[in-house]
């Protein structure tokens, strides 16, 4: 599974980048190439970190257990595809790759998201440091390994929910770093809320 999903982020790298030059190609041909910077492509890789909350669910032979438990490690990658107006309005898809693990219940998710993203950057790209405001929403497919349910014996389930974050930060040249809040779900009665801290690099 994790192999499978990482080879996807790959091809979706991959193919971005192709896009990024195809698309400055055909501004340059229709001759538009010295107001790139009014719509522009823009490709975004970002790595991100999270702790928070969850409400959790299992059967296990002393019956059924619903809580909140804590989670320590929730580890991201997605990459986003963007058009850029005046490099201050950005407008895209992304997908990626998360991981997270819990003190209790369920001691590991993998999974896969995909979501629509919004940006602004706040000053004129001439400035050093931009201030940003970032907004994400999609959905996400999930993996849960249980190794509590079924008198112990390892139990796995596929799950769907959705994607959120909402995130403040700033940007200087290509580098990028904010913190926010993500909230997610899966299942029908399950979610969370982690507080994040995501870095960035712009091509």
């Amino acid at each position: 599974m994790k192999n499978f999903l990482f080879l996807v982020l790959i091809f979706i790298v991959i193919n971005s980048l192709q896009a990024q030059q195809e698309v400055n190609q055909k501004l340059d041909t229709i001759g538009i190439k010295n107001n790139r910077n009014m719509i522009s492509y823009k490709l975004i890789l970002e790595y991100g970190m999270s702790t928070g909350i969850e409400r959790y669910y299992y059967k296990w032979q002393y019956g059924e257990e619903m809580g909140v438990a804590f989670s320590w490690q929730g580890l991201s990658l997605t990459a986003i595809n963007n058009i850029s107006f005046k490099d201050r309005f950005l407008l895209g898809i992304g997908g990626g790759l998360e991981y997270r693990s819990f003190f209790i219940a369920i001691p590991l998710e993998i999974g896969a998201t995909c979501f629509l993203n919004f940006r602004y950057y706040f000053n004129k790209p001439a400035k050093m440091v931009i201030p940003m405001l970032n907004v994400a929403i999609g959905g996400r497919m999930v993996k849960e390994y249980d190794f509590l349910a079924n008198k112990g014996k390892r139990f796995s389930e596929m799950l769907y929910g959705v994607h959120s974050t909402f995130g403040a930060g700033f940007k200087v040249k290509r580098f990028s770093l904010q913190s926010g809040i993500l909230f997610w779900t899966k299942g029908y009665n399950l979610y969370g809320i982690d507080a994040m801290v995501k870095v960035g690099l712009t091509f």
